[in-house]
Order: structure tokens, then sequence, then C-alpha cells
């Protein structure tokens, strides 16, 4: 087993000889070679270039530079800034759904109403436009908000219950005669937040072979702050002081800033000298770089904050709080192709001929001529260009005009020539931008005119992607970061017209993020119509209107208002989760109080109808039943005469034996009598 090597750790001298040294090697590469790039891009962009050659020529400029840049920006602001949402963290799960909107929401308030981040991304965009590279900083700012409020007449249990809230403190105040105080408290507010900032393109620094910003072991922010700026920051007067009179590179003197204010003739910044100590200007470099400060053997990630040859501060930090958008991108670079620098060629052939058309012009207009000598009485006459002047001359032949060449009948075309190569060059065309009046015509229907606008912004599409997963994606990824690793308490925010409880201790740790953007022509309204086409189709569909709940009509219908550039859905429909239950209205409430009646009517006519049915059907069995014990009564009846003439038949026919047997017998003793006697 190799024996583990031994580091040594690194002193604080140690760590500022290597940021001097890396931040030595960046300033030259960037302070020569991209400012001299940067500061003539931007001499074209203002329109300051081409120079006449001759004072006497036509000053005209061609704003190439600028129309190119401002419509590639414009194109992108309005794909990125035209009120949709175009971003959105996705669910991890179906039960996630609600929390990923929720986190949505949260970070679209943190960078459109916490931050400015319409003027940030045009910043962003120009600087990527005219500098190679745009650059923002996203970090997290700890502040603090004090306000004052006053109050009267409080007892000292009512200014002690008062005085209870860590957050309130007493100010000025007086106690009158029964012991009532009256004054002032002061209430500290935490007010830390997600802050976005656009760092001018000279400010930042990297190493001049740099891949990409993930991969590099050194970049940098310098900046200018006064004294009283790292004051309020935190650093102590005893660190102050070291920085003494240090000079440093002043960014006042660059090409890029001097450029970028020559329109109003200001060569230099604030000066200072003379004035208040508290004002000065110091340069600080807040340096990101890969070390190993301990000696471990291992190298991470350190935030190192220099003013002059003072250490300020050394942190570990877990990331580079930079965002970088490049649109025309290098594979294995991390400065890209300068997009305004491709239009100087352009600009400058567009400008000459365009000057050579106007001087023609004057010339033809005011042609130089050739005298005579002596041929002129007085020679004023001829240089007072005036209109109807007189001019006196001796002989018929002493003024001639001077021959002059004929413009070349290429110039036209070649301007044509160069304004097609500019389309080609940008990938903004006249038909995207709308100024094409030719495309627009009897034979060209709306569908051909579309399409070839569509057709024609490939390249703005490409650029839009390219600030979309470089800039857009990571900007709001690192806003969810900051949020999840800085505010630990709920808070309660208004978003679209509802307050919603935020409680980002509560979130996941990592979510995935979508972009979507739309640039073309008329892309939006495709997108809405096909959402319209789906809510028609599923309202007239019988075997989906059950599936197509008053949840899912809000939320398309939401859909298409948003693409509309219509924010504040919630000022023009209400989540059907949050409508109270339907009241019927006093109309429709007598008529289902009438219609209850009738049916009660009818329900008691319906019993009453049912009791007598079977009312009847009791009688008609008692009639039956009074009918059989009637005819059984009668049967009995006759059986029992029956029964009774049978008996009587028999007592009868016993009677008759009976007296026979007496006759017979009376006959037998009368017999016997009559033998006695």
């Amino acid at each position: 087993m190799a024996k583990k090597k031994d580091y040594k750790k690194l002193s604080d001298e140690e760590i500022l000889a290597i940021c001097d040294d890396n931040v030595g090697r960046s300033v030259g590469y960037h302070d020569s070679e991209l400012s001299r790039e940067r500061a003539n891009v931007m001499d074209y962009y203002s329109g300051d270039k081409p120079k006449p050659i001759h004072d006497g020529n036509s000053k005209y400029v061609s704003l190439d530079c600028w129309n190119g840049i401002e419509s590639m920006k414009a194109a992108l602001l309005e794909t990125f800034s035209a009120g949709s949402k175009i971003v959105r963290f996705d669910p991890q799960s179906a039960d996630d759904v609600k929390m990923a909107a929720t986190c949505t929401s949260y970070t679209e308030y943190v960078a459109h109403r916490q931050n400015d981040l319409y003027s940030i991304m045009s910043s962003v965009i120009h600087d990527g436009l005219i500098a190679r590279a745009g650059i923002a900083k996203v970090f997290w700012q700890a502040q603090e908000e004090t306000t004052s409020e006053f109050f009267e007449n409080l007892t000292e249990d009512e200014l002690d219950m008062l005085l209870s809230q860590d957050n309130i403190e007493l100010g000025e105040h007086e106690e009158d005669e029964i012991g009532l105080t009256s004054g002032e408290i002061r209430i500290t507010r935490d007010t830390s937040q997600v802050v976005i900032e656009n760092i001018p393109p000279e400010e930042f620094l990297i190493e001049s072979q740099a891949k990409s910003l993930d991969s590099v072991l050194f970049c940098a922010h310098r900046t200018k702050k006064t004294l009283s700026d790292l004051r309020l920051m935190g650093y102590s007067d005893k660190l102050l002081d070291k920085i003494g009179e240090h000079t440093d590179v002043d960014l006042d003197t660059d090409l890029e800033v001097l450029s970028r204010h020559d329109s109003v003739n200001a060569d230099r910044g604030f000066n200072t000298e003379g004035y208040q100590d508290q004002v000065r200007s110091v340069m600080v470099h807040e340096v990101y770089l890969e070390i190993d400060v301990e000696g471990s053997g291992v190298a991470e990630l350190y935030k190192i904050m220099k003013a002059g040859n003072v250490l300020l501060e050394k942190e570990k930090v877990n990331r580079k709080p930079f965002i970088t958008f490049v649109p025309l991108p290098i594979p294995h670079a991390f400065y890209g192709n300068n997009f305004g620098a491709k239009l100087i060629d352009t600009q400058n052939a567009r400008t000459v001929l365009t000057r050579s058309i106007l001087d023609h012009a004057m010339i033809t207009n005011n042609p130089r001529y050739t005298v005579l000598k002596g041929g002129l009485t007085n020679p004023k006459e001829l240089i007072d260009n005036r209109v109807g002047g007189l001019v006196n001359v001796t002989r018929p032949d002493a003024i001639a005009p001077m021959m002059q060449s004929p413009l070349n009948p290429f110039t036209f075309q070649t301007l044509s020539m160069l304004e097609s190569n500019m389309e080609d060059t940008t990938g903004v065309s006249k038909l995207s931008q709308g100024l094409d009046k030719n495309a627009v015509s009897k034979q060209n229907s709306a569908a051909m005119v579309e399409q070839l606008a569509t057709m024609s912004q490939q390249r703005q599409k490409i650029i839009a992607r390219n600030f979309a997963t470089q800039w857009v994606k990571p900007m709001y990824q690192l806003i969810y970061q900051l949020v999840i690793e800085n505010e630990d308490q709920a808070k309660l925010i208004e978003i679209n017209g509802e307050y919603v409880e935020i409680d980002p201790s509560a979130w996941a740790d990592k979510r995935d993020v979508t972009v979507e953007l739309s640039l073309g022509y008329g892309e939006h309204e495709k997108e809405s119509q096909k959402y319209m086409a789906m809510h028609q189709t599923f309202q007239s569909d019988p075997s989906l209107q059950k599936m197509y709940t008053a949840q899912n009509q809000y939320q398309l219908i939401s859909k298409v208002m948003e693409m509309a550039g219509i924010k504040n859905v919630g000022e023009f429909l209400t989540n059907p989760d949050e409508l109270p239950p339907e009241q019927p209205d006093p109309a429709q409430e007598l008529q289902m109080e009438l219609m209850k009646k009738q049916l009660e009517v009818q329900e008691r006519q319906t019993a009453l109808g049912e009791m007598k049915a079977q009312m009847d059907v009791e009688n008609m069995k008692m009639k039956l039943e009074l009918e059989r014990l009637k005819a059984e009564n009668q049967f009995a009846i006759q059986s029992d005469k029956v029964d009774l003439s049978e008996a009587q038949l028999n007592h009868k026919k016993v009677i008759d034996t009976a007296e026979l047997l007496l006759a017979q017998q009376a006959d037998e003793i009368t017999a016997i009598a009559s033998v006695n006697g």
C-alpha cells in the first residue's frame, strides 16, 4: 500500500498569492483581447463606427449591429416574458402535483416580484449578444429592515406585553403624570431573500482557456466597493484599515466602460479624492477557487473575498453563484462567438455604399466647376450657392461643370445582397419581423405566410433554447436550492389572487425543471386553439363528459388564459375547490316547495286510493264471507229440515209401527177375550 503523501495547510498569505496569480492571468486576457473586441462592438452598436474618411463626406451609419442585436433581444424577451408561465417543476409522483405547482409559483414569485427578472433577462441577453457571454449572479442575501411605529397612552403591562416580542425594541418615549407611556418602537423584520443581479462583462473573470463554468478551477467577480459598503457587509475596521491606499485595476478606465458611456462623454466615475474616506472605493475580488486549504489531499471549492492585499473572508461553499448565457456557443470553450461582431463587416460595407450614394447625390446637385482664369467678374458670386443667384462672366465658356463618374450600377444590388447576408448571419429576417410587404399578397395565403415566418426563425429558436437550457433552467434550480437551504419558516404570500402558505422546509431536496417556450408566428395562439378544441370535444362527447370535471375545465381554461398573457387568472376564474355550496334562488326554492306540496298531495291521494281499494277488497271479502256463512246457514237449515223430516218420518213410522203393534195386540186381546168369553 502506497504511503499517504503529506500536504501542508495553506496560510492566508499563500491563499492571497494563489488568488492574485489567477486574477492577474485572467485580467491580462479579459482587459486586452476581450475588452478591445467588446468595445469595438459597442462602438458599432452605438453607431459611432465606421467613421467618415473625410470631414466633407456623408456621416450616415447603417445600424446593422443595433438592428440585429435589438431584433434578436426582442424575440427572446417576448418568448420568455410575454406573460405565459414557461417554467414549471415536474411532480415526482401523482401525490406531488399540487406541491410541484406550489414550488413553481413560489419560484416565480421570487424571480418576478422579489427581483425584477425582466430587466435582468434583458441585460443578460444584451451582454450575451454583444460581449459573447451574459453573466448573472444568484445568491442568498441576509438582511433586515427596521421600521418605526408610534404608540400613545399605554400602561406598563401593555408596554411590557408589546416589548415581549423578539423583533421589537423601545425607542424614544416619555411617561406622563398618571404612568401612561407614549413614544416610538422599532420593529426589525427579516427581509432576507434570493437576489438575482446582472454582472457587467468586464467584472467577471475566468480562466482564459475555460471549457465551461462547471469545470473551471477559478472564476471571480471583481467590483468596486466603498469602505462603507464593506462595513455594512460586516467586515471589521481592523481589516479595512489594512487595505490602506492600495491601488488596483481601475474599471473606470476600462475600454468597455468608456465605450458604454462614450455617448454622454463620461470619461471618469465619481471622484473620491479629497472626499470622505468612507466613500473611498477599493477593488474587491470575490474569488471562487478550488484549493486544498487544510492539506487533506483533496481540493474543495472556496469563496475568498479579498480587497487589495487583504484577505477579508474565506469560506467553503457548495457551488459557484454564477449563471451564464452564451448565444453562439463553441464546443469545449466557455466563450462562444460574438453575435454583434458578425455584423461589423456588413455595417461597414452598407455604410460605405450608402455614403457613396449620398455623396454622389450631393455632388450631382452641387457639382464642382472649372473656371477660366479671369472669366469671372466676382468669384464670390460662384461660391455663394444661392438658388437663382447671378454669376457675372466675361466670356460664355468661363464656367463649365467638372466631369464626374457615374454611380456604379451594382451599388444597389450589392446593398440588397448585404441585406440578405445580414439576415443569413443573424437569423432575423424581415419576414419574421413583419416588415416584408412582398410576403403578403393575394396568392400567398395566411398559412403560407405563417409557415415562411416560422421557417425564418429557426436560428432564433436555437438561441432561445440555448438561453432556456443555459440560463433559465439553472437559474430556477438555483433559486429553489437557495430557498430550501435558507428559508426555515412558513410564510403566507399572495399568488394569482390567492393566499398560499409556503413552507420550503417540506419541499423535496431536488426537482426537475421543464422550460416550455413558443417562438414563432402565432405559436401561442395555435397552442391555445389546441386546448380550446380539446375543451369543446370533451364537452360535446357524452362518454367524456363524466371524466371532464369542473376541476379539469378550470385547469384547461387557466392554461389558455396564461398562454394569452393573463397572469391573474384568479381574478376571472375561481377554483372549483373554493366555491361555496350552491344555493338555489328564491324562485327555484318556491318552485321546489310547490313541487314538494304537489308531490305530498299526490302521495296522499295515492295513499287514500290505496286505502279505498284496500277497504273495497276488505268489504268484498266480508261480503263473500257473509254470503258463505249465509249459504252455510241455509245449507245447515235445509239439512236440519231434512233431518227433521226424516226424524218425523221415522217417528211416524215408529208410531205407526207401535200403533200397528198395539192394534195387533188389541186384536189379539180381543180375540183371546172372545175365546175366553
